[in-house]
């Protein structure tokens, strides 16, 4: 009780040094030694909890003894989509060089391997530039992107009334505008070779002093009536500067949950940790959603000079990432400046920092895809443990001693075998040092140093499923088995994009303008280049190299100057020595309006294939195109799909009657006249069951009087009743013209 009273003693006067140095902030206008401040609070309160206090929100933990730490694949948790950080020229006065970039964004020895860079929105558009290089490079090189805005335009803001606030202020009849400018930089990225995963309303809309301040209810009404403008990205809630630790902080994100437009236009949840302790990381309801959470900047504990490389308190950078995933559930974890005195990489030299090895501990090792999963965080005092399922065969286990004495540990992959266990650790004198462990059946045993951070990746004999696309990401699931039709999967886009994604510069939506079958077909449009177009992911478990399998896919083109298209099937896969393959399952000319079927009954797996993508894309053109039921089924299955359409001229060869002229006084030859007349056919036009050269109502009318036996139609009338060209006229037909009609 001795202990909790002063633990409890210490955040008191903790917290008041928190409200004194926010006051002083306020006074002096320095936000960065607030920011730092708020940081050496939060490293205190850390420590407060290593000496063995308890925080107010804190659970206690009882920790007798060492004890294993247990994996348990059965359990997974959120989908992680990268760590990384931000490039920002317009304020660091420089830029990341080339080879600060190869440094950053490569996986190679010596090397971060971040895999998410945060982009400045410069209010001015034409300084959009500015950031384009390091942009380019981390999309290139596989980066996810997101962009953040910290003032709108200067003609679209206003002051703000209150400067111990906010510095500026979007009014609402500006919302509008400012929609356009931020789906404005969405397409500029697009357009230049660095397409954004996201885009976000606002940085820290409530710490706003030296930008914009927007209240909960603003940011809410801005997604919930504007947000369905910004269409070049996805978009990000606004980005608070804390996460609920005081304050209003969580507000922003409570009013986005109980306003279902604002919910509907906000695809995804940002926030950053300042003065966030690991009590305050929890927040169910956001997690419990359906939408990733994204920690979007920090710098911890500190941002004094020469920081980057103390320690051991570079050991509470690894700390707080394990936080943010552990208790946070966060996706992405993003630091604030890449390269800086404080940071991942040195400013002067470029070379990766003790901070910046914390970061690598996650960053090299659990990679986009990955999922957290269920580990016995705590197995002993001052030990924290989270794992990560990978490919199919892979899990990544990472293991903070944040104590001052070393310990042993005992690892277990519950259920599994374990071939092989390589260690990667950093601690006072190492920096990643790798080693082998000597795995025994489903464990193996390792010692952790005083202050160290020890990452292992594991091989297990078996599988623990694969990775594969669902609706926020790849997820991990267990060999897919086919249905009763022999189907492994049945894409029909009734119900969304059936884990499609995009392929380079494209939008993707349903679209019940011209389906196949059913009522929808997914749509893909503002395409740049011919492989723009989709893709999606499949499992190496289910589809193993030398298997064989049917493919088929349905495609149609109706807006372009051209009358027929070249459309391919294609799998994306990397062979044995990791290099990029394409091959192709089936190619096929698709004429305008016609669907056609890229089909391949025996189509066999490449041997040494992994990392395996479907693609459908088009051969030369941009037009927008659409994809229907996509299905991969067993081998040699017949899928029945729309008939091939061969462009054919028809002539009506019409000949006169020969006529012969004869005078009596000069004999005159005889001159035979023929004339042929050439016509194209008679061609019904789909829809147009009376044959009046339009499409209306009146149509539709016909087409159901005949469904339901109230009208015989005939010859070209029933031809064009026939809108899915399977010979026979159905209610398919009848909702296939309702589409049409209301297109």
């Amino acid at each position: 009780m001795l202990d909790l009273y002063i633990g409890t003693k210490c955040v008191n006067l903790l917290w008041k040094s928190f409200e004194l140095l926010k006051g002083l902030m306020c006074k002096m206008n320095l936000k960065k030694i607030f920011k730092s401040c708020l940081s050496l609070v939060t490293a205190t309160a850390l420590t407060v909890t290593m000496a063995g206090a308890v925080v107010p929100g804190d659970k206690p933990e009882t920790v007798s003894a060492a004890s294993t730490a247990t994996v348990n694949l059965s359990k997974t948790y959120q989908y992680i989509r990268g760590f990384g950080g931000i490039d920002l020229p317009e304020w660091q006065g420089y830029s990341l060089s080339d080879a600060d970039l190869a440094k950053a964004f490569g996986n190679g020895k010596d090397q971060l391997g971040l895999t998410v860079l945060r982009v400045f929105v410069n209010p001015d558009k034409n300084q959009w530039s500015k950031g384009l290089k390091t942009a380019q490079y981390a999309s290139k090189a596989g980066a996810t992107l997101f962009a953040t805005p910290w003032e709108p335009p200067s003609n679209l803001a206003e002051k703000y009334s209150n400067s111990n606030v906010g510095k500026l202020h979007l009014p609402k009849q500006n919302y509008g505008a400012y929609a356009q400018h931020l789906n404005d930089f969405g397409n500029y990225m697009k357009q230049n070779g660095a397409p954004i995963y996201s885009i976000s309303v606002q940085n820290e809309p409530d710490f706003a002093k030296e930008w914009t301040y927007w209240s909960p209810d603003e940011t809410t009404d801005f997604l919930a009536n504007y947000g369905d403008k910004i269409t070049s990205t996805r978009l990000m809630s606004p980005e608070t500067f804390q996460y609920g630790a005081w304050g209003n902080g969580r507000d922003y994100y409570n009013k986005v949950l109980q306003n279902q437009k604002a919910m509907a236009n906000c695809d995804l949840f940002g926030t950053h940790f300042y003065g966030t302790p690991r009590s305050k990381m929890d927040f169910p309801a956001l997690e419990s959603c359906g939408k990733e959470i994204w920690m979007t900047e920090v710098y911890v504990p500190n941002s004094e000079q020469n920081s980057a490389n103390r320690w051991p308190e570079a050991i509470q950078v690894a700390e707080n990432i394990h936080n943010g995933l552990v208790v946070g559930n966060m996706s992405a974890y993003t630091w604030w400046y890449i390269k800086r005195h404080y940071s991942l990489l040195d400013q002067t030299t470029g070379a990766i920092t003790k901070r910046g090895y914390m970061m690598a501990q996650y960053s090299k090792y659990v990679r986009p895809g990955y999922r957290r999963t269920e580990v016995t965080e705590e197995p002993q005092s001052n030990v924290l443990v989270s794992a990560y399922k990978g490919d199919s065969n892979k899990v990544v286990i990472v293991a903070i001693n944040k104590g001052t004495t070393e310990v042993n540990q005992q690892f277990e992959i519950s259920g599994q075998t374990i071939t092989e266990a390589i260690r990667y650790r950093s601690s006072g004198n190492e920096n990643l040092a790798e080693s082998k462990m000597s795995p025994s059946g489903s464990g193996f045993n390792s010692q952790l140093p005083a202050n160290s951070v020890s990452t292992y990746v594991c091989t297990i004999s078996g599988s623990h499923g694969t990775t594969g696309t669902g609706s926020d990401g790849p997820v991990v699931s267990e060999p897919l088995k086919p249905d009763a039709n022999g189907y492994y999967y049945h894409d029909t886009f009734e119900n969304g994009t059936d884990s499609w994604t995009e392929r380079g510069s494209v939008k993707i939506q349903q679209s019940g303008r011209m389906p196949y079958a059913g009522t929808e077909a997914l749509v893909i449009s503002e395409r740049t280049s011919a492989w723009n177009g989709i893709q999606k992911d499949l499992p190496v478990d289910t589809f193993k190299p030398g298997s064989k399998f049917t493919f088929s896919a349905c495609v149609n083109f109706l807006d372009a100057d051209v009358s027929t298209e070249k459309f391919s099937l294609t799998l994306q896969y990397k062979d044995s020595s990791g290099e990029t393959k394409y091959a192709n399952i089936d190619t096929k000319t698709c004429t305008k309006e016609n669907y056609v079927q890229l089909y391949n009954p025996e189509y066999q797996i490449p041997a040494g294939a992994t990392a395996m993508q479907l693609v459908i894309e088009s051969v030369e053109g941009t037009m927008n195109f659409y994809v229907d039921e996509v299905i991969v089924a067993e081998p040699n299955k017949k899928i029945d799909g729309p008939a091939e359409v061969t462009t054919t001229t028809t002539t009506t060869t019409v000949t006169t009657t020969t006529t012969t002229v004869t005078t009596t006084t000069t004999p005159a030859p005889v001159t035979t006249v023929t004339t042929t007349t050439t016509k194209p056919a008679n061609q019904p036009i789909k829809g147009d069951t009376d044959s009046n050269g339009s499409i209306t109502s009146v149509d539709l009318i016909r087409l159901m009087q005949h469904i339901v036996n109230k009208l015989e139609l005939s010859g070209n009338d029933l031809l064009s009743a026939d809108m899915d060209g399977d010979g026979q006229i159905t209610v398919i037909d009848v909702i296939k013209l309702k589409n049409l009609l209301v297109a």
